[in-house]
């Protein structure tokens, strides 16, 4: 049976979509906290083991100082893992909670999400190995070259700060993360702009667009630092962006299409397959072997799409070299 054509613009119709699921998922993200189990087991554990002082560090092995934990926090991370094994046993198992917005994940070396930590260090790692395809494949004459070295930068950054959020999670960890990773979004949607309209390296449209890019994300990051860390109002400010980013790199898609490129479908399939990885936020569960749950597989979906990406806009802007040289013949 035929199936209905789809609209162009279906891939921003289901973003929207994941993120009013995304935000209905933020409400029950610390349903374990409010438990009365837990929170008689913390305050026990601090007055048996701590002897009431939560900051003490005395006790605690050399590998947990080194990331800052202390006698409360580890009481807290105990707890966690003492009601999550208890739901388990129970016949049939009970609800499992997540506490302060995760999962009760096992601990490996200190660290609070193992696998979220590997796989934002291979994101990284593949930004950084595409530097010299970069630098090497680019001309320096077409206006790219720029960007994407600056895309290299950004990207290695933004998983550096994801790693570490992931090891210890600290205010300071948490908005690293996210300021980041909102300013990578940024990044991307300038990149498919500067593509789109054809922006010369720093012309008048190139400033003008930095500007309008940089102000309001210099907004953002003021209003969540000096006024209020509002996570849906995060979530939302990234996911609009998101949008953007859809929007014109299909536009990118079509241009590439009419001028003949053979491969103008990848940008496309690649916006595609990147919503489809985070839309596994919005399908989260209970990790396996208090390891792998759905936010560390959407980080681990994400390591082939960065190489392929960087395999298209090198490609892409050698394609657009040899389309101005013809031009001019």
């Amino acid at each position: 049976m035929a199936g209905r054509r789809r609209s162009p613009l279906w891939p921003a119709t289901a973003a929207a979509l994941l993120l009013l699921l995304l935000l209905a998922h933020v409400t029950e993200a610390s349903s374990g906290d409010r438990q009365p189990a837990f929170q008689q087991c913390v305050r026990t554990c601090i007055d048996e083991r701590c002897d009431g002082n939560a900051a003490a560090t005395a006790g605690l092995a050399r590998h947990l100082r080194a990331l800052l934990w202390t006698c409360g926090s580890n009481c807290d991370y105990e707890c966690q893992r003492q009601l999550t094994r208890q739901a388990r046993q129970q016949q049939p198992p009970g609800r499992m909670h997540q506490f302060h917005g995760k999962w009760a994940f096992v601990r490996v070396g200190g660290v609070q999400e193992p696998a979220s930590v590997v796989f934002s260090l291979l994101n990284g790692l593949m930004h950084l190995r595409a530097w010299p395809a970069v630098r090497a494949r680019v001309p320096q004459s077409h206006a790219m070259r720029r960007w994407l070295s600056g895309f290299v930068v950004l990207g290695a950054w933004t998983w550096f700060c994801s790693a570490v959020f992931h090891v210890r999670d600290f205010p300071l960890t948490e908005r690293l993360d996210y300021f980041s990773a909102g300013l990578n979004v940024l990044y991307i949607f300038f990149l498919g702009t500067v593509r789109a309209l054809r922006l010369p390296a720093w012309s008048a449209g190139t400033r003008a667009l930095v500007l309008l890019c940089a102000v309001p994300y210099c907004l953002h990051v003021a209003y969540l630092s000096l006024v209020r860390f509002d996570y849906g109002y995060n979530m939302a400010a990234n996911a609009a962006v998101g949008l953007l980013c859809n929007l014109v790199w299909f536009v990118v898609a079509f241009q590439a299409y009419s001028n003949g490129q053979p491969f103008w479908w990848k940008p496309a399939l690649l916006i595609v397959l990147t919503d489809l990885a985070f839309s596994l936020e919005a399908f989260d569960f209970p990790p396996v072997a208090d390891v792998l749950d759905a936010h560390s597989l959407w980080h681990a979906a994400t390591i082939p799409i960065v190489s392929q990406w960087y395999d298209y806009l090198i490609s892409d802007a050698n394609w657009d070299l040899r389309l101005e040289q013809l031009r001019k013949e």
